[in-house]
């Protein structure tokens, strides 16, 4: 273990022990709801609440109360001015000793961590990276570029069998998940004569945007063979369409339409046990909570935080691999 490690871990473990005085935790879902002892407050402030979102929650819950921390939460439902203003009340009102923040929009939450800053509250980012990361206290993420190489990889290995080509479907180029996740897959495939990408379909992650624009493009170009899914949270909607235009097949039929997916919720799961997904690069959620808080924990000791910023590369879950790999994806535990 490195040596910030042991200090950060260190100083969880400080925390921890004082907290098996406390009372039993307790957990409840929405904004507003808490968890954990007696030693100090952490809000928590995320874009919208879905699937992965939850399991991101559930880890930073677990992660406070076994470091003796309350936890405030807050939604903002995709509204950055809600964000912000939810922030401001958890800084300025709630006066919570530190936040853990999964951004909207990361180059607005710029006036977020300023204020944060000047009130001197760490400020921990998780999931989706900042523009501002010099001001944060630590950010723990995902590695998109490497996610979309590792979906690439995929493809490039489906695509010896027979040529591929291949739907696109493109995340909010607000979201440095998005881009990184294009990019890696993007480059990865360059040059390649036997993938090529015949459509890009924008969908500002928006499922009705993945269901319109794979329809159309379904319709537009019927050698359509392969899809590349930038997250779980759009596969309902494409399997929708592949569906309505009858190309839902399982992996092995001639009919298949290759599909691979980032994310690794349950929907990705279950289409892997299904054979309707072919691979799913699952992110690492349950670390992003237990290193936020203990990050805190290490911030509120007066300590520095180093690394201030970490990536975490997805692990591959495939049709070979699932009995064994299945037990590191989160969503195959839900």
């Amino acid at each position: 273990m490195k040596p910030n490690l042991i200090t950060r871990c260190a100083a969880v473990a400080a925390v921890a022990c004082l907290a098996l005085t406390a009372c039993g935790s307790s957990s409840k879902s929405g904004a507003g709801s808490t968890s954990g002892g007696k030693h100090g407050t952490i809000g928590v402030s995320f874009d919208l609440l879905n699937a992965i979102r939850t399991s991101e929650k559930v880890s930073i819950e677990k992660a406070a109360a076994a470091a003796g921390y309350k936890v405030v939460f807050s939604v903002a439902d995709q509204d950055a001015q809600k964000q912000a203003s939810q922030i401001q009340d958890l800084i300025q009102t709630r006066k919570v000793d530190a936040l853990i923040v999964i951004a909207q929009d990361g180059k607005q939450i710029a006036s977020s961590i300023s204020l944060a800053k000047a009130r001197r509250v760490p400020f921990v980012t998780i999931d989706r990276a900042v523009a501002d990361e010099q001001d944060i206290t630590f950010q723990i993420t995902g590695d998109p570029k490497a996610d979309g190489k590792l979906a690439a990889d995929e493809f490039a290995a489906a695509a010896k069998s027979k040529p591929l080509k291949v739907l696109e479907l493109v995340g909010a180029l607000t979201d440095q998940n998005a881009i990184g996740r294009r990019d890696g897959f993007d480059h990865t495939l360059d040059g390649n004569p036997d993938v090529t990408v015949v459509s890009r379909v924008p969908t500002n992650w928006d499922p009705s945007q993945a269901l319109d624009g794979t329809s159309n493009a379904l319709q537009k170009d019927s050698g359509i063979n392969a899809i590349f899914v930038p997250s779980d949270f759009l596969l309902p909607s494409v399997q929708s369409a592949l569906t309505t235009a009858k190309r839902l097949a399982p992996v092995g039929d001639p009919k298949h339409v290759f599909l691979v997916t980032i994310d690794g919720d349950e929907n990705g799961c279950k289409a892997i046990k299904d054979k309707t997904l072919d691979a799913d690069i699952a992110t690492r959620v349950d670390q992003f909570g237990k290193e936020a808080v203990a990050s805190i924990a290490t911030a509120l000791a007066k300590q520095t935080v180093n690394p201030k910023t970490v990536q975490s590369a997805g692990v591959t879950l495939d049709q070979a691999n699932f009995a064994a790999v299945s037990s590191q994806v989160w969503g195959c535990g839900a």
